[in-house]
C-alpha cells in the first residue's frame, strides 16, 4: 500500500512523478495497482483506476534513479499514475483495500491574484499552465 501526497513535475514539465511512501508490500515496475483518489468509497467503482506502474523512480535531491522495485517504509515516485491522480491518493494490489485520508490544511492563501491573457487566443495555454500549477502545488 502506498500513500501518493504530491505529484512532482518532470523536468520538462510534461509528466508527473507520483511521489509517496510505501506503507506496506513491495512496488515494482510494471506491477497492476489500483489507483484510489480522494474521493473513493469502498465498494464503488467512483474515483478508482485498475492500471499498471510504468517505473519506479528514486528520488535523491534532483537526481533520479531508476530502480526495479521498492519495499516498505520507502518512499517513491512512480512513473505513469499521474493521469488518474490529481494531488493525493492511495494505490494498493489488494482489492478490498481502504484509502489513507488526505490530510486537511486550514490555511488561506498569502497571496490573490487574477490574471488573463494579453492576447485572447493564447487562453488555452494559459488554462492548461494554471491547471499544471494546480497539480503541482
Amino acid at each position: 500500500m502506498i500513500y501518493v501526497a504530491k505529484m512532482i513535475p518532470t523536468t520538462d514539465f510534461s509528466r508527473f512523478f507520483a511521489f509517496g511512501r510505501v506503507f506496506s508490500g513491495t512496488v515494482s515496475s510494471g506491477q497492476k495497482v489500483r489507483i484510489m483518489g480522494p474521493n473513493y468509497h469502498p465498494g464503488k467503482r467512483e474515483d478508482l483506476f485498475e492500471k499498471s506502474v510504468q517505473r519506479t523512480v528514486l528520488m535523491m535531491g534532483r537526481y533520479l534513479e531508476y530502480i526495479p522495485d521498492v519495499p516498505a517504509g520507502n518512499v517513491v515516485g512512480l512513473v505513469g499514475v499521474d493521469q488518474y491522480l490529481l494531488k493525493q491518493g492511495t494505490i494498493s494490489t489488494h482489492p478490498d483495500a481502504h484509502t489513507i485520508r488526505s490530510m486537511k490544511y486550514s490555511v488561506s492563501p498569502v497571496v490573490r491574484v487574477a490574471v488573463e491573457p494579453k492576447v485572447p487566443a493564447d487562453l488555452p495555454k494559459l488554462i492548461h499552465g494554471l491547471k499544471l500549477l494546480s497539480k503541482s502545488d
